[in-house]
């Protein structure tokens, strides 16, 4: 009887306002988590003053893992074992012990 009922009209405006505000986000382009924080692009390229920085942090310290390099240079840690990688294949440290886990380094 009466058929369906409809929606009230405040309804029908917050759903319009928050889709405006999706369109607002999706506009600006940059990506949040969902914490709310800004995501920041995967494609980190290893500059030379990268290089740098990460060299005197690795003469400070006896051993380096991939998170204490991360923490300490604030990237990611994906980065940092990358970065790692790179260092250990030009020699300048060498990969003393590693396991599916993690990996740990030391200088020459």
């Amino acid at each position: 009887m009466g058929g369906a009922a409809k929606k009230p009209i405040s309804n029908v405006e917050k759903r319009m306002k928050k889709e405006m505000e999706a369109q607002q986000k999706k506009a600006q382009g940059k990506k949040t988590s969902k914490t709310g924080s800004e995501v920041i692009s995967k494609n980190i390229t290893i500059s030379n003053e990268m290089i740098k920085k990460v060299q005197e942090e690795i003469k400070k310290e006896k051993i380096i893992t991939p998170y204490e390099l991360a923490t300490k240079t604030n990237v990611t840690v994906s980065v940092a074992k990358r970065i790692l990688k790179e260092l250990s294949s030009q020699g300048i440290v060498k990969e003393q012990f590693k396991n599916r886990r993690t990996a740990i380094y030391v200088a020459p």
